[in-house]
């Protein structure tokens, strides 16, 4: 290459120059220096991806405050009944009743359905209709009873007014009703697919056996 370029004349020599130049910057337009922007790109998905690995260290971090707080929180709240407290219903209705004194004629199990008659995907409620005749006092204690955060029973209509004759008393009927939640269907296992069978292995039946005709015995004879 050194010999070569030797040969030529000083205006060749420059020419060559020139011309190496010139693809040089072309290379750099063309390759080098779109790629700028791209760095700048990597740089910046570099930074935010550090900021969410020191976002997610940081909540790791306060694994045990959150786990302290869920223990604080799931022991202020009651747990949630399952069917099998829904049907208990008019039982507890029953009892309280009488811890506070009021007389219920009736207790009348009402149909189960969805909270609201909306679909509801994890509760429903059972639901119960009393009459009653009792004090006032003894009214109020019975509902309070109800509302207890171990029974969570909840009063959805009422009609009152007072007992005839008298008006010493009260006396009419209630809706009381409560939410559980919904059992879970259980999935049955899907039945076994039947194995295919192999037709070059399955082994053809026997053929009946051969019986000799009676002309070979006419001949004969």
């Amino acid at each position: 290459m050194k010999e070569f370029f030797n040969k030529l004349t000083p205006a060749e020599r420059r020419l060559v120059v020139f011309v190496g130049i010139g693809v040089f910057v072309v290379i750099n337009i063309w390759f080098i220096i779109p790629m700028f922007g791209d760095y700048g790109k990597y740089q910046e998905q570099r930074t935010k991806a550090q900021r969410q690995v020191e976002t997610y260290k940081t909540e790791i971090n306060k694994k045990k405050d959150y786990e302290s707080k869920i223990n604080v929180l799931s022991k202020q709240g009651g747990a949630v009944p399952t069917e099998t407290a829904a049907l208990r219903l008019s039982q507890e209705v029953s009892s309280q009743a009488a811890l506070s004194g009021v007389t219920l004629p009736t207790i009348t199990p009402m149909s189960r359905g969805p909270v609201g008659n909306k679909t509801n995907a994890f509760f429903e409620e059972a639901s119960v209709g009393v009459t009653f005749n009792t004090g006032e006092k003894e009214l109020l204690d019975f509902l309070y009873r109800l509302a207890d955060k171990d029974l969570l029973i909840r009063a959805k209509s009422m009609q009152l007014q007072p007992e005839v004759p008298g008006r010493m008393r009260l006396q009419g009927s209630l809706t009381l009703v409560k939410s559980y939640q919904r059992p879970t269907p259980v999935k049955s296992a899907p039945a076994p697919a039947a194995k295919p069978t192999n037709s070059a292995t399955a082994k053809p039946p026997p053929k009946p056996p051969v019986q000799p005709s009676n002309t070979s015995t006419n001949k004969k004879k």
